[in-house]
C-alpha cells in the first residue's frame, strides 16, 4: 500500500515580509511645545494617548491601539506618526483576519469591520501621509502593504517602486520587492494553467492564431482581416454559408476570445501583430502600389476602387499609415514604370456593394528597387527620389526662385485667363490659385505647375523622373505658353 503523499507546505502570504519589517513607531516628546504649535497641556494629551495606542498595539490588541490614534489625531490632525501608526493596525487587523481559519469563525463567529473594509482604511491613512510627507520610504511600504490584503499586487509593486525612488538603498524595500514578486509569481502559476495550443485557436482561413478574432452571428470565429477578405468576394461565412448581415469594418473583436489568446500565447501572438503591422504597411520604405496612371506631387484626383485585390489593400491601408504608391504601365517597356508617386487618402467612402471611394492627393516621388505580388496586388521596396539640392545662400539657389518667381505670376495670369474663357463650360479640374506652393518650396512649386497642363502619360512620367527643378519650371513655362496661344486648353 502507497503512503498518502504529504500535503505541500502552504505558501507564504504575500503581506509577510511586510508585516516582519514594520512596527509601531514611537511618537517623540518635545521639551518646547510651542514649536509644535500647540499647547503644552495639549501636547502632552496627544503624547499620552500616542504611548497608550503605543502599547496596546505591542500588546496585539489592534482595536484598542486604532482607538487610541484615532482620539489622537482629533486632536492633532494629520501628524505622520500617528497616521503611521494607525494604517499599520488597521493592516494588522486584516490580516488577522484574512489568517484566521473557518473553524475559529463557526465556534467564534466576531463582530466589526471585514478584512476589505480595514485594508481600504490602511490604504487611505498611508496616501494620507505621503501627500504630507513623501520623502520617507515608509509610507509607500504601509501603503504597498494595504494593497496587498486587498490583493491588488501590480499597484502594490508599483507603490514600492515609488518608494525606491525615494530611497534607492533601502534594504527594507528591495527585500519586500523581491518577496512579493516571488510569491505573486507563484500564486499567478498555481491560479492559472496553460492552455494548449489547439485548432480552437487558429483562423481556418489563415490556418494561423486568430489575430483581433471576430465570431460571426452562425458562430464561427476568424482573424478579422481574414473574414474582410473574404467578404470581397462575398456576404457569406467561409464555414458555413450563412449569408451575414455584418459591416466588416465596424463589426466588433470577440474580446473574451483576444483576451484568452493573448493571455496564453503571448509570443505568437506578439508575431502575429508584427506581421498584421507590416501588412498595413507602417513602414515607409515598403509600399503597396495601385497600378493605373502616372499622378504626380500635388496632384488631386478622385478613384473607384471595385477589384477585390485593391478593396483588400485599401482596407490595410486604411488601418495604417494611409498611404500607397500610384503608378502606370511605361509605353515604353510594357510593364510597370520604375518611377511613382506617393498619394495619401484624404478621404475614404465605404459603399453598400463594397467598393471604396478615394480622394487622394500625390506628395512624394519614389523608384521601385523591387517588387512582388501579395494577396493579389503589387508590393515594392522603394527609394526616395528628390531634385539635386542647392545650397541656401548660392547663385544657383537665388536664380532658381526667382525663375520660381516669375513662373508663380505667369501662373496666375494663365489661371486668369483660363477662367474667364471656361466661365460657363464644365471643367475637370479645379483652378485653384489658393493651393499654390511658393516660390521658397521651388521643388513642389514646379509640380504644381506642371498640373496646370495637359500632357501625355509618357511625358508626365519623363517629368516624375527628372531630378532639375529648374528644367523642370522652364519646361512648364513654355508649355504654359504653348497652352495659352492655343486657347487655355487646361487638364
Amino acid at each position: 500500500m502507497n503512503p498518502t503523499p504529504s500535503p505541500p507546505p502552504p505558501m507564504a502570504s504575500p503581506g509577510a515580509a511586510f508585516s516582519a519589517a514594520l512596527a509601531a513607531e514611537d511618537f517623540p516628546w518635545v521639551e518646547n511645545q510651542e514649536e509644535m504649535g500647540m499647547a503644552p497641556d495639549k501636547y502632552r494629551e496627544v503624547f499620552d494617548l500616542a504611548q497608550r495606542g503605543a502599547r496596546a498595539f505591542r500588546d496585539r490588541r489592534f482595536d484598542e491601539a486604532i482607538s487610541y490614534y484615532s482620539k489622537a489625531l482629533n486632536l492633532r490632525p494629520g501628524d505622520p506618526i500617528i497616521l503611521s501608526n494607525r494604517s499599520l493596525a488597521f493592516s494588522r487587523i486584516s490580516q488577522r483576519l484574512r489568517e484566521r481559519s473557518a473553524a475559529d469563525s463557526e465556534y467564534q463567529p466576531l463582530n466589526g469591520l471585514d478584512p476589505t473594509t480595514h485594508a481600504e482604511l490602511a490604504l487611505k491613512d498611508a496616501e494620507k501621509i505621503i501627500s504630507i510627507n513623501s520623502n520617507s520610504p515608509r509610507p509607500y511600504l504601509l501603503k504597498a502593504y494595504a494593497l496587498i490584503l486587498l490583493e491588488h499586487y501590480h499597484e502594490a509593486r508599483e507603490a514600492l517602486l515609488a518608494g525606491l525612488q525615494v530611497d534607492p538603498l533601502s534594504h527594507v524595500l528591495q527585500t519586500c520587492l523581491s518577496d512579493l514578486d516571488r510569491n505573486t509569481n507563484i500564486a499567478a502559476g498555481a491560479r492559472r494553467a496553460r492552455l494548449d495550443r489547439t485548432d480552437d485557436f487558429e483562423c481556418t482561413l489563415c490556418f494561423k492564431l486568430l489575430y483581433e478574432p471576430v465570431t460571426t452571428p452562425c458562430g464561427h470565429s476568424f482573424c478579422r482581416s481574414c473574414l474582410h477578405q473574404s467578404m470581397d468576394h462575398g456576404n457569406k461565412c467561409p464555414m458555413c454559408r450563412t449569408v451575414l448581415f455584418i459591416g466588416p469594418r465596424t463589426y466588433p473583436i470577440s474580446v473574451t476570445l483576444s483576451n484568452i489568446i493573448q493571455r496564453n500565447f503571448p509570443e505568437e501572438y506578439a508575431e502575429r501583430r508584427s506581421e498584421h503591422e507590416t501588412m498595413t504597411y507602417a513602414g515607409v520604405d515598403l509600399m503597396p502600389l495601385f497600378v493605373m496612371d502616372v499622378v504626380l506631387p500635388c496632384q488631386k484626383m478622385a478613384l473607384n476602387i471595385f477589384e477585390p485585390r485593391y478593396r483588400l489593400m485599401v482596407r490595410r491601408i486604411m488601418e495604417g499609415n494611409h498611404r500607397m504608391g500610384m503608378v502606370a504601365i511605361d509605353s515604353a517597356t510594357g510593364t510597370v514604370a520604375d518611377c511613382g508617386c506617393e498619394v495619401e487618402i484624404l478621404e475614404c467612402e465605404p459603399l453598400p456593394d463594397g467598393r471604396f471611394y478615394l480622394e487622394v492627393e500625390g506628395s512624394r516621388r519614389f523608384r521601385i528597387l523591387r517588387s512582388w505580388d501579395q494577396d493579389g496586388y503589387r508590393v515594392a521596396e522603394v527609394e526616395w527620389l528628390q531634385d539635386i539640392h542647392l545650397p541656401e545662400g548660392s547663385q544657383e539657389r537665388r536664380e532658381l526662385i526667382e525663375l520660381a518667381n516669375g513662373a508663380s505670376e505667369l501662373a496666375r495670369a494663365y489661371i486668369r485667363r483660363a477662367r474667364e474663357t471656361v466661365r460657363t463650360a464644365r471643367r475637370t479640374r479645379h483652378l485653384d490659385l489658393e493651393s499654390m506652393p511658393g516660390p521658397q518650396d521651388p521643388e513642389k512649386f514646379s509640380f504644381w505647375l506642371v498640373n496646370l497642363i495637359s500632357l501625355r502619360p509618357s511625358d508626365r512620367l519623363d517629368l516624375l523622373r527628372l531630378r532639375d527643378t529648374r528644367e523642370r519650371i522652364s519646361s512648364s513655362i513654355r508649355l504654359l505658353s504653348d497652352a495659352a496661344e492655343q486657347g487655355c486648353r487646361v487638364q
